[in-house]
């Protein structure tokens, strides 16, 4: 994550413990805690339960973090500095901050509360939830297997797409095969992809295969400074030399400079396909590898199991009744948003008593950034450009019920995507409506924003967390 402004963030902010289990007696004056429909409502010390508009319920915001080696509440860290900047923006006054700690099977489950004044005096509080999966990857998924992944989805698309030429795909949407429209660039640029990368994972074979030769011959060296140095430094000996011209030493410095620049350069580009790109690789692969599936589901038991808190399901965690529930999710974060929502709706659906916990009323947003999911439904999801199999189409997106009906599941306005066109990993998301609905722009569609503060190429993709853009969209949604 790129370095965030927190200056808005008060330095000190209050802590209390979350009971650990659900109240047998409500009534009891020993207990502070009231059951309500969904979860458990804590009053403030303040507040009256016959003056709601003394202690106001909070909003519920639930992120999950993106690919690499995310460190814990680092993501609450900047969703909360994000809100608290744009709203003392907005002139809001009264900021204070606080930590509640609960227990919730076998693990502590910590949320940020946050809460401000607006300038119509109007109370707000919010509460932000982690779903933290860093630790299922790590380790878990070896270089060869990532370029295999990469190499593998690129080569799927090549075959699906045509040299500038625009053509579609089938992908099973809202209750038929749609065909959906691969851009006239893509196999150029999914050919270029393939070809930068096979000449990384030629250069890294043979920078590492020459850097363990040199490893072999300091074995051997016994110590010996004047061969270790023409080991470490090869031509030393032209640099050492009287008879040497001035030109063979300049270009000798060259190579070594060169060198090195080129060891540095293939150790960094190596360590990102592992630490990033084999997170996707993890979650996204075809369900072909057990390995990989093991790591997915245990991914998305971690969005499903904080969402189950949030709604109030099991009634174990002592939570507020929440009556609006915000999700979001960067980068690969996006993706197992997506997937947390889904899941918490099919629960609900499916339960002893279906619809009971309304999840899809409360949830009033999802928001996405820096997300790869048009990625994912073309090269990793659905492959080809026919469907051979219809019926395990309609059976995959029975699962998903944000691309199953509008009407049940698409509220105006739910969905927020923030995309930049120099953040290669992210795009306009396409693939998870109509076309029609997206030519005429419905506010039952994706909202698909370009984010003006993603500047630099590459780095755009976590730019998102410093702009205007992300911070406004949050505090919107809040509000």
């Amino acid at each position: 994550m790129p370095e965030q402004d927190f200056k808005a963030t008060p330095r000190q902010a209050k802590f209390h413990y979350g009971n650990v289990a659900a109240p047998t007696t409500p009534e009891s004056p020993q207990d502070p805690l009231e059951k309500k429909a969904f979860g458990y409502v804590h009053l403030a010390p303040s507040a009256s339960p016959s003056d709601p508009e003394s202690s106001p319920l909070p909003v519920a915001l639930l992120v999950c973090h993106g690919m690499g080696q995310q460190v814990r509440f680092e993501t609450i860290g900047q969703v909360a500095a994000s809100l608290l900047k744009h709203a003392k923006a907005q002139g809001c006054k009264e900021v204070d901050t606080g930590v509640q700690l609960s227990l919730e099977n076998d693990s502590f489950l910590a949320r940020a509360e946050l809460s401000w004044t607006d300038p119509e005096d109007k109370q707000h509080c919010i509460h932000i939830y982690e779903a933290y999966w860093a630790p299922i990857t790590e380790g878990q998924v070896t270089y060869w297997e990532t370029v295999k992944f990469l190499f593998s989805a690129a080569w799927m698309g090549i075959k699906s797409s045509r040299f500038f030429k625009p053509c579609n795909f089938q992908r099973f949407l809202f209750g038929d095969l749609h065909k959906l429209t691969i851009f006239a660039g893509t196999r150029a640029a999914l050919l270029l992809v393939a070809t930068v990368l096979a000449a990384q994972a030629l250069a890294i074979a043979l920078v590492l295969a020459k850097l363990a030769d040199q490893l072999k011959q300091l074995e051997t060296s016994h110590f010996a400074i004047k061969q270790i140095l023409e080991i470490l430094l090869p031509g030393i000996h032209v640099l050492r030399s009287t008879s040497s011209t001035p030109e063979q030493k300049a270009l000798v410095v060259l190579a070594l400079i060169g060198w090195y620049l080129l060891v540095a350069e293939i150790l960094f580009v190596r360590s990102f396909l592992i630490e990033y790109a084999g997170d996707v690789a993890a979650y996204i692969s075809p369900y072909k590898d057990s390995k990989f599936e093991d790591i997915r589901t245990k991914i998305q038991a971690v969005g499903l199991n904080v969402a189950r808190v949030i709604y109030g399901f099991d009634n174990i965690t002592p939570v507020p009744d929440y009556e609006r529930v915000i999700i979001a999710g960067h980068s690969l974060g996006s993706v197992l948003a997506y997937d947390t929502l889904n899941a918490i709706i099919n629960l609900d659906l499916t339960s002893a008593n279906p619809g009971s916990r309304n999840v899809v009323a409360r949830t009033t947003k999802l928001i996405t950034f820096g997300s790869p999911l048009d990625k994912t439904a073309f090269l990793f999801r659905n492959q080809s450009n026919h469907v051979k199999d219809p019926l395990r189409e309609q059976m995959a997106s029975s699962i998903q019920p944000l691309i199953l009906d509008y009407p049940s599941f698409r509220r105006p306005n739910l969905w927020t995507n923030l995309w930049s066109p120099l953040d290669i990993i992210s795009g306009s998301l396409e693939y998870y409506d109509l076309p029609a609905m997206q030519q005429t722009q419905s506010p039952l569609a994706v909202q698909n924003l370009k984010d003006p503060a993603c500047t630099i190429p590459f780095a755009a993709h976590v730019q998102y967390w410093t702009g205007d853009l992300l911070a406004s969209t949050l505090y919107k949604a809040v509000k």
